[in-house]
């Protein structure tokens, strides 16, 4: 008998908890790895340990970013205050707007998930929609889409548009908010740029501790949401009379299971489904609630174990989507993936669009 989403939250009710004093000592521990990063592509003489450095300080902005990604949750620790004030600090690192995040990735990637004209991340264009655009835009959805150009992805489609200078269509009204963060993240910028003149440091220095790890940030959130929601048997859908918070939840997120060392970096992120379905679980305890959800819905959820060729194999098979079909497609339109047939009702629609 299949469980209802609501019913699926409480048996993984346990996996919610964690303590104060661990959540406030990650904190610590990165922010200060993450300032001797900072600081460290500044001063230390060779130009390949500041490339080194500035690599390390990424992903210390990452994985900051991932305490701030719990706590905009509310999840990271009990006191819904004080999420707010560690989000926002957190946050600073990856230049990132707290309220604008949490009415983006909250309120819309989290409510409709894949579902066209709602959620927007990562959402594969249909080959009519690929057509239409101009060539240049064509171009980046291609380059945007390889192992490499997914880096590309998140500042030109999420961050600048939605969560820097966000336009008004995204908004879901004018708050003062909105403005407050983006002045908050100004003053942090704003502030680095003060320590690099001060120390007189050189065009190696600037690029090692701001350009390389904002890069870094951007590959690191490009391949997470990417490999969230992206792969050949999962499905994206256009109607709402088609799709469900059910099948968005277990049916359009993957777990991808990477190694147990991977949490210092992605914080179990990538045990994804379970996060999905109960966002109030602190990534620290993802793992086993997501081990839980498997036994939960065995035969539900896409499973992939992680590797460079399966990698490869994804983003050569997942380019464009036939939402008529529920399949994905390569860049010609030839299906690379097997028909999702989600819902009773969808098998007489798929079985009719074929005809």
């Amino acid at each position: 008998m299949e469980l209802t989403v609501r019913q699926l939250r409480d048996r993984l009710a346990p996996f919610r908890k964690r303590t104060m004093r661990s959540a406030l000592g990650h904190i610590a521990i990165l922010w200060t790895l993450y300032a001797a990063g900072f600081a460290g592509a500044l001063v230390v003489p060779s130009v390949i340990a500041q490339v080194a450095i500035g690599l390390l300080t990424g992903i210390f902005a990452g994985s900051l970013f991932m305490v701030g990604h719990d706590a905009c949750h509310g999840s990271y620790t009990g006191r819904q205050w004080l999420n707010k004030i560690l989000g926002r600090f957190v946050f600073l690192p990856s230049y990132h707007t707290y309220s604008l995040w949490e009415l983006s990735h909250n309120r819309i990637h989290h409510i409709k998930t894949n579902l066209r004209g709602k959620d927007f991340v990562w959402l594969p264009l249909a080959k009519d929609e690929y057509e239409a655009r101009s060539w240049l835009a064509r171009l980046v959805y291609r380059i945007q889409r390889t192992p490499l150009g997914m880096t590309f992805y998140y500042p030109l489609d999420i961050w600048i548009p939605r969560l820097i200078f966000p336009r008004k269509r995204y908004l879901d009204r004018p708050r003062l908010a909105y403005t407050l963060d983006r002045l908050l993240v100004a003053a942090f910028f704003a502030l680095q740029i003060v320590v690099v003149v001060l120390l007189g440091a050189s065009i190696a220095g600037v690029v090692c501790c701001l350009v390389i790890p904002w890069l870094v940030f951007n590959w690191m959130i490009g391949f997470v949401i990417y490999f969230n929601h992206t792969h050949p048997d999962v499905p994206w859908f256009a109607n709402a009379d088609e799709w469900s918070f059910y099948d968005g939840t277990i049916s359009g997120t993957v777990r991808l299971k990477f190694p147990d060392w991977s949490m210092v970096i992605a914080s179990n992120i990538m045990d994804h489904v379970a996060h999905h379905l109960d966002p109030r679980i602190p990534l620290v305890n993802l793992r086993k609630a997501q081990d839980k959800l498997d036994e939960l819905c065995a035969g539900q959820i896409v499973v992939e174990q992680w590797s460079i060729r399966g990698t490869f194999d994804i983003m050569r098979r997942c380019k464009l989507y036939d939402y008529s079909t529920h399949r994905w497609t390569d860049f010609d339109g030839r299906p690379t993936s097997a028909i999702h047939q989600v819902g009773s009702t969808r098998v007489e629609q798929i079985a009719a669009a074929l005809k």
